[in-house]
């Protein structure tokens, strides 16, 4: 009878700790998922000198645990002038997109901009100081904000026989109109990384 109740004790303590364990692994997987999803937004990699740029949704800045949306061909900063700022200079890992204008008033930047909160100033350089590139210190040409912004119509100013912008991400007015009505920067953190290949 007393070994009855030793088997008995013994298989009521086994499906005890079993089952103790499937609901916590249970509930570890559910956060673990729940996590992975809460840190899923999009996020872009910019190749500066290619002027690539992959618009990615999932962990920002892990491409391996991300989706690739859709890779634009792009033209960045002047090389050595007025190049588009990376964050690395300025001992960060990344820019952020933090807002969205309409710029069909802009013969510059129409259709649209998204801006990035790259450090900006009134007086020349315009742009952050100090930035050790372009031999010291570039001089970003224009006043005003960097971002990404169309082209206003004018396809020639993607080109490999123009410039670039002066410190801007320019983007066919197909792709800004497809990336404004895609993202939504005042709800949601979209991280912009810049790599100088």
């Amino acid at each position: 009878m007393k070994f009855k109740k030793i088997i008995v004790a013994t298989i009521f303590l086994a499906i005890f700790v079993t089952s103790f364990f499937f609901v916590r692994q249970k509930k570890t997987d559910r956060q673990e998922t729940f996590e992975g999803l809460a840190k899923s937004s999009y996020w872009f990699l910019l190749k500066r000198k290619s002027n690539i740029e992959h618009l990615y949704f999932g962990q920002a800045g892990k491409a391996d645990k991300s989706r690739l949306i859709k890779t634009f061909q792009v033209k960045s900063g002047v090389s050595n002038e007025s190049p588009t700022p990376l964050p690395q200079k300025l001992g960060r890992h990344y820019w952020r997109l933090i807002e969205k204008l309409d710029a069909k008033d802009n013969t510059e930047t129409a259709p649209y901009f998204l801006t990035l909160d790259i450090p900006v100033s009134e007086e020349e350089p315009y742009g952050p100081s100090p930035y050790l590139e372009c031999n010291g210190q570039c001089n970003w040409t224009l006043p005003g904000y960097f971002g990404l912004h169309g082209v206003n119509g004018d396809e020639t100013k993607l080109s490999d026989k123009n410039q670039g912008s002066s410190g801007c991400v320019r983007h066919s007015d197909e792709d800004i109109t497809y990336l404004f009505n895609l993202l939504e920067p005042e709800k949601e953190e979209i991280r912009y990384y810049i790599e100088d290949i």
